[in-house]
């Protein structure tokens, strides 16, 4: 458990770390990194030694948070930590004279813990979670020269074109929790997804893998960071797309299988050919991911992930040694663009070796990895029943691979190599990354076939795949690096290059309507609330003139009954002070002169007294007589 948690936990420390003390970025980074590699470096020993790691949480009702280590997270997790530890430890040399640090390091270790939990959720709900993180911190890191333009603009777009195919992920994790009644992902499901929901996911794998036609964004992209580059180009952002397919292709029915191909398929031809005809080595590298990335696609799509699982694995050490290779070229020339770079490869020979190796790798030139891998591809189309067109598009695909790799490395090594300049002291970091990755690149080929098949796969093989591979590296390399410059630059060639830019391309099919959309929008907008407002003062007029006319009424009633009632209390006063009261006095006055009497004939005297009974008892006699008469 406590392997588990510094996988995921370790960068998003670093990042609480960075964010709230500003102080050694750098090194806080590379230390939540190594913390995380730490922990994967556990979980996979442990899952080698067939130990089942799980922790559930309280999530939402009935679909509880899920994290677990199964053979291929144990992988996954593994590799990404490799790769983007030795990512951190170039960066800590690229960025040690750049501007906005606090915002690269705090967002690239954010970018790796959300990485890892993707990596190791267990349930849908957690991995939908992950993906939104790794998403707003890849805009951040996109974005880390904000103060540009063109890093504005690119982040922007990755972001938006990003969030218009996550929507196919939330469609398509609601039709597996509807279907299946749980969010757990399971590598083996009672039933499959409805076709609709499986190309709602596969939508979100185009959007994140910049398939087509969503590839457009990874090439603006290249205006961040050769870091951030590299770290979304490896074994990160744009592979969060294939983990998705890999997690969710048991689910996946032969029919939905057969339209995930096809996009691998086009996608290879396609963004391979604007790799081929690039002007800018950061621009073709972006290009090939979009294509290496295609061929993953396509395997999935031929029923054969082990096939993508070898290329994931194998991709991310060749083309993050490409890319550190490149801005270290970039830091030195001072352009990425391949006008700038003649002979760059003669002054930076240990850059150039570096990158060499991850470029005849990627080509597919035994024994580096990446010949056992794209032959794994190349076997998967072979044997891939019924799209029989998977093999040609791959062997395709491998052939523009070898060319826009030859073509580079010729305008790298030849051309006039600029006078020496003084070494920068962040080189040795710098080439402590590229190199690392880079012998990793060249001996991985002994570890690929193992390492695919601890995580529960095999790879797929074949003497015809492994032969034509060959023949389309040794013949797409000399043809790229001996082609003349001028062939590439044609302007028939345009089209490729800049991403097939159908009717004026995507400003002007997206972002401009968008833009006047979004402008039509706000007129109405405000026209609306311009609408309220002015309806809104009405009322209030019309409220305030009852409120005060009420007021008015309410006052003169209770002012009347207060004024009768004072009335009333004012005759009752009078009455009491001048009827009551004085009849009352009068009455005391007469009881106490009456009294006073009374006791004047009280003398007593007994021949007073006894005079007193005589005259009464005649004046009763009189009354009684009287009475009677």
């Amino acid at each position: 458990m406590i392997a588990l948690l510094l996988t995921i936990l370790g960068p998003l420390a670093a990042t609480v770390w960075i964010t709230a003390t500003r102080k050694q970025i750098g090194y806080a980074a590379l230390t939540g990194s190594l913390a995380s590699l730490a922990g994967s470096f556990f979980l996979f020993l442990y899952m080698i030694e067939g130990k089942i790691i799980t922790a559930t949480f309280a999530g939402l009702p009935n679909f509880p948070f899920r994290l677990e280590v199964t053979e291929l997270s144990a992988v996954l997790a593994l590799v990404v930590s490799v790769i983007t530890t030795f990512i951190f430890i170039y960066a800590i040399g690229y960025m040690a004279e750049e501007k906005g640090k606090l915002r690269f390091w705090s967002g690239i270790s954010l970018f790796l813990g959300a990485m890892q939990l993707l990596v190791l959720a267990g349930d849908w709900i957690l991995f939908v979670m992950a993906w939104e993180i790794m998403g707003f911190a890849s805009y951040l890191l996109i974005g880390t020269w904000y103060w540009k333009k063109e890093a504005g603009d690119a982040s922007t777009k990755a972001f938006l074109m990003n969030r218009v195919a996550d929507l196919g992920l939330y469609v398509g994790v609601f039709v597996i929790i509807l279907t299946s009644g749980s969010s757990q992902i399971v590598a083996e499901p009672l039933q499959g997804i409805s076709m609709a929901g499986a190309l709602a996911l596969l939508l979100a794998v185009m959007g994140k893998s910049a398939q087509v036609p969503f590839q457009s964004w990874l090439s603006a992209a290249m205006a961040g960071p050769t870091p951030v580059s590299a770290l979304l180009h490896s074994a990160t952002m744009v592979a969060a797309g294939i983990i998705l397919l890999l997690k969710a292709f048991p689910l996946f029915s032969p029919d939905a299988l057969i339209w995930v191909g096809t996009v691998g398929g086009v996608t290879i031809l396609l963004t391979g050919a604007t790799a081929v005809f690039s002007e800018d080595i950061k621009r073709m590298l972006a290009a090939s991911t979009s294509s290496q990335l295609g061929f993953m696609v396509l395997a999935v799509g031929a029923g054969y992930p082990a096939a993508a699982i070898a290329h994931l694995i194998a991709h991310a050490f060749m083309k993050s040694s490409l890319f550190l290779g490149a801005g270290i070229f970039q830091h030195e020339t001072g352009s990425t663009r391949y006008k700038d770079l003649g002979g760059a490869g003669k002054k930076l020979i240990v850059t150039f070796s570096g990158f060499a190796v991850a470029g005849l790798a990627l080509a597919g030139i035994p024994p580096l990895i990446g010949f056992w891998s794209k032959d794994a591809i190349l076997a998967a189309g072979l044997q891939a029943d019924p799209a029989a067109w998977y093999f040609p598009a791959a062997l395709i695909g491998a052939f523009f691979t070898a060319i826009y790799m030859g073509r580079a490395f010729g305008i790298l090594w030849n051309g006039k190599a600029r006078p020496d300049e003084t070494p920068q002291r962040s080189l040795p970091w710098m080439h402590t990354g590229l190199l690392t990755l880079a012998a990793a690149t060249a001996v991985g080929g002994l570890f690929l076939d193992p390492l695919v098949e601890e995580a529960g796969f095999s790879i797929p093989k074949g003497t015809l795949a492994m032969i034509s591979g060959l023949v389309a590296a040794a013949s797409g390399l000399p043809i790229g690096w001996f082609a003349p410059a001028p062939a590439f630059k044609k302007r028939i060639w345009m089209f490729f290059r800049d991403n097939y830019p159908v009717a004026g391309g995507y400003n002007r099919v997206v972002v401009q309507p968008m833009l006047a959309l979004a402008k039509g929008f706000n007129a109405i907008e405000t026209s609306l609330l311009q609408a309220v407002f002015v309806i809104g003062t009405a009322f209030l007029a019309i409220a305030r003139w009852l409120s005060e006319g009420i007021d008015r009424a309410t006052a003169y009633v209770i002012d009347s009954i207060g004024a009768f009632n004072l009335n009333i209390a004012r005759m009752s006063s009078f009455t009491d002070d001048k009827g009551i009261v004085e009849g009352i006095a009068g009455l005391v006055d007469s009881v106490q002169r009456l009294g006073h009497y009374g006791r004047k004939m009280q003398s007593g005297l007994v021949h007073r007294e006894l005079a007193w009974s005589v005259y009464g008892m005649v004046f009763a006699f009189i009354i009684i007589l009287l009475t009677y008469l």
